[in-house]
């Protein structure tokens, strides 16, 4: 099993923060289950061998071949129980509008074939990357598509991106009625326009950017979870734990129990 994270070339460092390639071989007797959360970040996969299962609400269905998991506030589990190969993409929080002219509102909680998003464009290139021979011509592939997809709809909302970064920036803990006021008068206009860049309130957003920036850090090191507590901002423990169970359906304790050093750089 290898995870692998290529950083994109400068030209699309505005909408990706990275990619990845994730193979193994798998079976009944031996499959691979790894537990995900909610996230600001949209992605988009490409499963060039075997397919993964997702798990959501005590339901398990087959998940797209290729396709766009859009940002959540929601938790899951994705299995596999043959040989996998995928190649992804994980964008930064406001790539959707930017990239494709569409609100994200539109796509929160949402797991969608890139032929259903982007019809016949989506189409062709799914047959592109899926005809690619290795990560350097799926890497060629994306960035060539992406970069005409940038030059198609430039973000007129780059006041909200920078506030979303902002949020970013600070781990989530900000004042948003502050960030609000230094933008918009009405703090109404900000949260419909915010809503529409990311998927989700400003509040929302911060509290997972907020449990996100946690996660990174306990992932490192969690021998001692009450300095965690509040180094991410959380009031306390009972605080955070709150925030785990809503957004990763676990404790920290048993979050973090699951071995993710897989996934670190």
């Amino acid at each position: 099993m290898t995870y692998r994270k290529i950083y994109p070339p400068v030209q699309i460092r505005s909408v990706v923060q990275f990619f990845w390639e994730f193979e193994g071989e798998f079976s009944a007797l031996n499959p691979y289950r790894h537990t995900f959360s909610a996230s600001v970040s949209p992605k988009m996969a490409f499963q060039y061998e075997g397919c993964m299962n997702l798990t959501q609400n005590d339901t398990e269905f087959q998940l797209f071949k290729s396709g766009f998991q859009c940002q959540s506030n929601l938790f899951g589990q994705i299995s596999a129980h043959q040989k996998i190969g995928i190649f992804g993409i994980y964008f930064h929080a406001h790539a959707i509008p930017t990239l494709f002219g569409i609100p994200a509102s539109m796509l929160t909680n949402q797991n969608v074939e890139i032929s259903d998003l982007l019809g016949t464009e989506g189409k062709q290139l799914e047959e592109q990357m899926m005809s690619s021979e290795n990560s350097s011509e799926r890497i060629t592939c994306i960035c060539n598509f992406l970069v005409r997809k940038i030059k198609d709809f430039s973000c007129k909302e780059t006041g909200m991106v920078t506030a979303a970064n902002k949020i970013i920036l600070q781990r989530g803990n900000i004042n948003i009625q502050q960030l609000a006021e230094s933008y918009f008068s009405s703090q109404r206009h900000f949260e419909r326009k915010f809503k529409n860049l990311t998927g989700f309130s400003p509040k929302t957003f911060a509290r997972i950017v907020r449990f996100e920036a946690c996660v990174s850090q306990g992932i490192l090191d969690n021998s001692y979870l009450t300095k965690l507590t509040y180094e991410s901002g959380y009031y306390d423990q009972s605080h955070m734990i709150k925030d785990f169970k809503a957004f990763s359906g676990n404790n920290p304790q048993t979050y973090f129990s699951e071995d993710m050093t897989l996934f670190l750089d």
